[in-house]
């Protein structure tokens, strides 16, 4: 979602929940929402806890935390890196994981390691 959102062509133009190729429109709402809820990106939607309901979210821009945590998170190696560490010490991927993870592995290559 963040690179989709960075690669929107113009300030006029919104990533919608329920127009991302290939992902269930209420699993992209849902991931949506806490992207928008964590700040890192800027938006918008509704989310109707009823069953059957619209499940939509729509972002327009990154956050400058948004971009950040995109910027920690572009390189292939350090992605790989972050999963692989968080599996070996059975951590979820949440944001705050992510963060963390991704500050210690770029750390350790700046080091050298």
């Amino acid at each position: 979602v963040l690179i989709e959102v960075e690669n929107l062509p113009s300030i006029d133009q919104r990533v919608q929940s329920d127009k991302i190729d290939g992902v269930d429109p209420a699993i992209a709402a849902y991931n949506m929402r806490l992207l928008y809820q964590e700040r890192l990106i800027e938006g918008g939607g509704h989310i109707d806890s009823m069953p059957g309901a619209d499940v939509w979210v729509y972002a327009e821009a990154l956050t400058w935390r948004g971009h950040e945590l995109l910027d920690n998170i572009r390189s292939e190696t350090v992605w790989k890196r972050i999963k692989s560490t968080a599996a070996e010490k059975g951590l979820d991927l949440t944001i705050d994981v992510v963060k963390a993870l991704a500050k210690a592995i770029i750390e350790a290559i700046i080091r050298g390691g």
